[in-house]
């Protein structure tokens, strides 16, 4: 498992190699790339986080996975930080022996990324500022996972 909490840009190809390094037996990878939504007249959004505090639960939340699938692998990237329009935030990279296991712990993780990992997101427009908080769509999307 290799987790990764940074102000730097990620490139997909350097992680997808990085990922395939040591060679598993891989039936399917699924992929997810989270990117700062282009929406009207949104200059920049600001990510703030404590690191070692994200790193631990984003940690927790995986071996939540791991506990719930069969995976083989999982490489987590969030970024913090100033961001611009389409500019990535998370990556996450997970590779198991069945595409259901890996495709449903990916949306899992992500569920709660979105939710629950301590990141503070405040979108900046040009006349004002918006800390963007849980909306109630995000928060059913977690109690789907309490019943599995």
């Amino acid at each position: 498992m290799h987790i990764n909490i940074t102000k730097d840009d990620f490139d997909l190809t350097r992680e997808m190699n990085r990922f395939n390094h040591n060679k598993y037996n891989y039936g399917a990878i699924s992929i997810f790339i989270g990117k700062v939504r282009p929406e009207n007249g949104l200059k920049k959004m600001q990510i703030d986080c404590y690191p070692e505090m994200a790193q631990k639960e984003i940690k927790n939340v995986a071996e939540i996975a791991r506990s719930r699938w069969t995976l083989d692998k999982i490489r987590i990237i969030h970024r913090y930080g100033l961001l611009k329009p389409n500019d990535n935030i998370v990556l996450l990279i997970i590779g198991s022996r069945h595409r259901a296991d890996c495709m449903s712990a990916n949306e899992f993780i992500m569920d709660f990324l979105k939710s629950l990992a301590p990141f503070w997101k405040k979108e900046i427009y040009s006349d004002k500022e918006i800390w963007i908080e849980q909306n109630e769509s995000d928060l059913k999307k977690l109690q789907q996972w309490e019943n599995i």
